[in-house]
């Protein structure tokens, strides 16, 4: 039975049911990406599992202080899983904006590398997918230098790590052809259309690099 675990922020939260009564059900999926993209393995995956751990507002140093942040336990002892996706890192660069606070690039990555290396050791394989803006909304001309130096970063820690890097931003940009706002209404948030072309390229990556079980 292949176990897919999606870890990360709003973008990947879209509004999923946390209650126990709807695991198991499309409601705890949320309505965004990964909601899609069962859509698309279930008929290649008969007994396919799939959990959204989602934290609107996470940053990369607080997913694991999140409740229920790791879903496959068996008495309060996490279980490994077969593939695990995070998505995680613009709520670092966007918070401090916001709250005209400094940015500590250093402390998110170093969250980053914790959750990665806890993640790898209760997962058979991981992917991360790079962390994305558009210009337009709350993204200004500001923001730029920051995130290219967070998706660097991360990406060092990955190949250290031999963790699967999905490479987002230039292949957004490139996709929205001068409309961002039909992909990310505020240059952070997906429209359902920027979470239809995250799922596929996601699936995209996964397949090439023959990463689903």
């Amino acid at each position: 039975m292949p176990k897919l675990v999606f870890i990360g922020d709003s973008v990947t939260d879209c509004a999923r049911k946390r209650a126990q009564r709807y695991q198991g059900t499309p409601a705890a999926l949320g309505k965004g990406w990964v909601h899609h993209l069962d859509q698309s393995l279930a008929p290649r995956f008969t007994d396919l599992q799939c959990w959204n751990r989602g934290f609107s507002g996470g940053q990369s140093a607080d997913i694991m202080h999140q409740p229920d942040w790791w879903p496959c336990q068996v008495e309060g002892i996490p279980q490994a899983v077969e593939l695990t996706t995070l998505l995680i890192g613009i709520n670092d660069i966007w918070h401090p904006f916001w709250r005209d606070t400094p940015h500590h690039l250093d402390w998110a990555l170093e969250g980053f590398r914790l959750l990665v290396e806890t993640v790898q050791a209760r997962s058979q394989r991981m992917v991360v997918c790079e962390p994305f803006a558009l210009p337009c909304g709350e993204v200004t001309a500001h923001w730029w230098p920051l995130l290219q130096a967070l998706s660097t970063g991360q990406e060092a820690i990955c190949v250290e790590l031999g963790v699967s890097w999905c490479p987002m931003q230039e292949a957004l940009s490139a996709a929205v052809h001068g409309k961002p706002s039909d992909y990310l209404l505020d240059g952070i948030h997906p429209t359902d259309l920027g979470h239809r072309w995250l799922a596929g390229r996601w699936l995209s990556f996964v397949l090439d690099k023959n990463l689903l079980p």
